[in-house]
């Protein structure tokens, strides 16, 4: 059985791509082949360049061809469906991976379904995608509904797709073998916090950034920020605080998890307010994965009610910490440089969150067996 694995981002760069080249290292004997789209190719890479990502004017109008609440046009969608031979159609549901989806059924064909980030919760927080809601509400339930299997990034998203949309599904995270050595020993001179990937929101970090600066001030240390990968809300407040931090723009995993072994502890955040209640409850950053392996404490900077809370504070790999008040940000700070994480405690989450059954699990959907029979899991509320 050919299956076709479609997304609408570069194999190699982002949270997503790693999540799937994690799985599909350890799955054999799938005759898969990986279609994408992206401003530019990976040089010298066997993945199939589909071309560049969909403008927005061509995204929308195809969502309104599909639903009939506007004029629109399939034709951008249908010529990429056209490239794309296969038995089964593995779709991450991300932007045009929607209006594929959509249109491999309609065609009829069998589709395995992987969702992210929930749509709904990333164009809430949109400028630009926000007022086309309707068009999301009218296409992504249907995609849902008619998949033959479906996994999610998180088991809260799990639980709300099968209460709300009453479709089966299973949660499939970033999968790790194995931790890595780890002997690292942070400079005493330096207070060293890392941070991996995009920043949800600057406010509370800048909070966070205030805080520290009054730790490390206090300590008679300097503040050493390792930064990895681009984040715009990132820059604005590096560039008002210079010496501070150390960008490194475009690192793989495997380079970035000894920086990250450098520091005293690494920073996660999710903010708070309506406009990101869905996506703190639904989404799991795969910085945490990286995190586990670089093995250092974590600082999540959450409402109470999201994933992350709900992983690291049970976990005991960190320090979970729901307040933007400065006071409350630095006693968090110093109770997480107090309480030294046994290296036992990072292994024991690796096994529950990134082990193989997982792996297994997304193996058997893609065959069409029964992938219903590993057990489940989930965090305590």
């Amino acid at each position: 059985m050919r299956i076709a694995l479609f997304t609408p981002f570069s194999p190699d760069i982002g949270g997503g791509s790693a999540q799937l080249r994690s799985h599909l290292r350890h799955m054999s004997g799938l005759d898969l082949d990986w279609y994408y789209l992206a401003k530019n190719p990976v040089s010298g890479d066997p993945r199939h360049y589909l071309g560049p990502p969909l403008t927005p004017a061509q995204f929308l109008s195809d969502l309104s061809a599909r639903t009939g609440f506007l004029l629109g046009s399939k034709a951008a969608v249908r010529n990429l469906v056209k490239q794309i031979p296969a038995d089964l159609y593995w779709i991450v549901a991300h932007n045009e991976g929607i209006s594929v989806a959509a249109e491999l059924l309609d065609l009829g064909k069998k589709i395995h379904l992987t969702v992210h980030d929930d749509p709904f919760a990333t164009w809430i927080r949109s400028d630009r995608y926000r007022l086309f809601r309707p068009l999301l509400s009218r296409t992504f339930p249907r995609i849902l509904r008619a998949a033959q299997s479906i996994d999610v990034t998180s088991w809260d998203m799990r639980n709300l797709y099968r209460q709300k949309y009453g479709v089966n599904c299973f949660a499939l995270y970033l999968h790790v073998p194995q931790l890595p050595p780890s002997n690292t020993v942070p400079d005493p001179d330096y207070l060293t916090v890392g941070h991996i990937g995009t920043l949800y929101h600057p406010e509370p970090f800048r909070r966070f950034i205030a805080a520290c600066k009054k730790i490390a001030a206090q300590k008679n240390r300097r503040l050493r920020f390792i930064r990895i990968g681009t984040s715009p809300e990132i820059d604005i407040i590096a560039a008002q605080n210079p010496g501070t931090f150390e960008f490194h723009p475009d690192l793989t995993e495997e380079s970035a998890i000894p920086l990250l072994a450098q520091c005293d502890f690494l920073y996660a955040m999710y903010p708070p307010g309506r406009r990101f209640e869905l996506f703190r409850k639904t989404s799991l950053p795969v910085k945490l994965s990286t995190y586990l392996q670089a093995q250092r404490p974590v600082f999540a900077h959450t409402p109470a009610d999201s994933t992350l809370a709900r992983i690291v504070g049970p976990s005991n790999v960190g320090k979970l910490c729901t307040s933007n008040q400065q006071n409350d940000i630095e006693q968090s700070i110093l109770e997480l440089l107090h309480a030294p994480i046994p290296p036992a405690t990072f292994e024991s989450l690796r096994q529950q969150l990134m082990g193989p059954a997982q792996v297994q699990q997304l193996q058997a959907a893609l065959r069409g067996e029964n992938w219903q029979q590993f057990p489940e899991f989930d965090f305590p509320h």
